[in-house]
């Protein structure tokens, strides 16, 4: 009697797994998947005109005495921004992204201290500002002497901002008024669309079709088909605003300098989907 109910037993177990192997996406109790599976990557692009510009530019003043240089300096911003207000940009798009005050050292000084800073110097090329570098002198016995030979002569102050020009007709004028106006120094320039969203959004769906297409050409070449989406993950998000091409001041006067060209909005996703045998589903 025991070995008839040991043996029922077995092979109730036996139908009950193979059962469960007979449903898509389950496993026997040993928790094996055996599925088959095939991951597919695919990108997709979307261009699009931008219609609006960040430009991120710094306004810098050397002077020997430190409150002259950020006396200037805020000299100068405040007729940057005033500027900025009465061509129509308004408060909420200009910035003030940082704000450095520096001292500045001669080449001449001696020590360990003054061989690193004349390397930020050589570095910021500010090594002849104040003039021809002062002569080798002794060396200091201790640190405090080394401290106080070390004097700064000069300092640099300066502000970083960052401005959102939301009509890029306004941009070459502005370009050319803050120059006018103090600002010694851009950093950088972004193209932006006010509906990149929605482009980055269509950049997706390009890309998930173009996964679908990939898989089933792949699945038909091993006599198989696709079942179904097993997972889906968005492996990159970018976009590509520094490849257009921007030319100050042309040489045509007629037409605008500004080139914004097409902004480039990509998006990248991996899917793996399950594979089901041809003949099995016949």
């Amino acid at each position: 009697m025991f070995v008839r109910i040991a043996c029922q037993s077995s092979l109730l177990a036996a139908v009950i797994c193979a059962s469960v192997l007979s449903f898509p996406g389950t496993a026997c109790a040993d928790g094996v998947d055996t599925r088959s599976k095939l991951t597919v990557q695919a990108s997709a692009d979307s261009k699009v005109a931008p219609d609006s510009v960040t430009l991120r530019f710094a306004i810098e003043s050397r002077e020997e005495k430190v409150t002259d240089a950020a006396r200037k300096t805020s000299e100068h911003v405040k007729r940057v921004v005033q500027f900025l207000k009465d061509q129509g940009i308004e408060t909420k798009d200009i910035r003030t992204e940082s704000v450095v005050l520096s001292p500045i050292y001669s080449r001449g000084q001696t020590g360990q201290y003054a061989k690193q800073i004349h390397s930020n110097q050589a570095a910021q090329g500010l090594d002849d500002l104040f003039g021809d570098p002062t002569p080798q002198q002794a060396a200091p016995s201790n640190v405090r002497d080394e401290l106080q030979q070390n004097q700064p002569i000069g300092y640099s102050a300066s502000r970083q901002l960052t401005i959102m020009v939301r009509d890029i007709k306004q941009f070459e004028t502005i370009y050319t008024g803050i120059l006018e106006r103090g600002v010694n120094s851009i950093a950088g320039i972004q193209w932006m669309n006010s509906d990149q969203i929605q482009h980055r959004r269509a950049a997706r769906i390009k890309a998930i079709a173009a996964a679908r297409e990939k898989a089933n050409d792949m699945a038909g070449a091993l006599d198989a088909k696709v079942a179904r989406v097993i997972s889906v993950q968005e492996t990159s998000r970018s976009s590509d605003p520094f490849s257009n091409s921007m030319q100050l001041f042309g040489e045509e006067p007629e037409s605008s300098s500004i080139e914004a060209g097409l902004m480039t909005l990509s998006a990248s996703v991996q899917v793996v989907f399950e594979l089901s045998d041809t003949e099995f589903e016949n």
